[in-house]
């Protein structure tokens, strides 16, 4: 399953100045008329709280060819299946625009398997527009907007499951930023915020559970036989 590039605009290095919100670099007393229409349809779609959809673990389940854990797996909390497509994407990316940081949104599905959750993430869109640092990355209003068309478009069934992002040399931990702006807009059960750090080639996550964000924890890396026809079964399996 191809990830999906969006060109930037500017050139990387940007002006280092801080995400003002996880939506928009623009401050809000800027915006548009169609600019604050956006940011309100993008805020409804990650605030809205989705039911997990029964479906079965990928452990042991027919079609995955190869299951391994990136990481150390942390119990009794929502586990995390990742493409294999994906996990490379993320790490050619962080390492193609070191050492400025990389980012985009994955997209997958919210499940559950008796009484375990999870969430399969079969594919992203990368973000490659606007301006990033060392030490952040901006998520412009073009790239939201194209978000919208691409998920709406190509993948109606999934769900944003979160954003992800690179820390060069800093760790899979939230900074202090993240928690000011996208951990407050993607805080709900299906939510996750995927960090790394291509300097320790680590990869890790975090989640919400009952409103307190976990710490991070490692994810499954999987490859299925049949990529595209897993998206399919994702997406019809939620019919709302």
């Amino acid at each position: 399953m191809p990830i999906l590039m969006l060109r930037r605009r500017q050139e990387l290095g940007g002006s280092g100045r801080p995400v003002r919100s996880a939506f928009h670099g623009t401050p809000r007393g800027c915006e548009s008329r169609s600019e604050q229409l956006e940011r309100n349809e993008l805020h409804m779609e990650v605030s809205l709280s989705r039911h997990p959809i029964p479906y079965q673990l990928p452990l042991g389940s027919d079609g995955y060819e190869r299951i391994v854990a990136d990481g150390t797996i942390a119990s009794k909390q929502l586990l995390v299946f990742l493409s294999h497509d994906v996990y490379d994407f993320i790490r050619a990316q962080s390492r193609e625009y070191a050492p400025q940081e990389i980012g985009g949104v994955l997209l997958g599905q919210y499940c559950i398997d008796n009484d375990t959750k999870f969430v399969i993430v079969p594919t992203a869109v990368a973000c490659d527009l606007g301006s990033a640092t060392p030490v952040s990355i901006q998520f412009p209003p073009e790239f939201w907007q194209q978000v919208e068309e691409v998920h709406t478009s190509e993948f109606p069934g999934l769900l944003r499951i979160g954003p992800y992002h690179s820390h060069p040399g800093y760790g899979v931990n939230p900074s202090g930023t993240d928690h000011a702006t996208i951990l407050g807009a993607f805080s709900k059960p299906h939510h996750i915020s995927l960090i790394y750090d291509p300097h320790a080639d680590q990869i890790g996550y975090t989640c919400w559970d009952d409103g307190a964000l976990k710490p991070p924890s490692g994810c499954f890396v999987y490859e299925h036989r049949e990529p595209e026809d897993l998206v399919k079964q994702l997406m019809d399996a939620r019919p709302d």
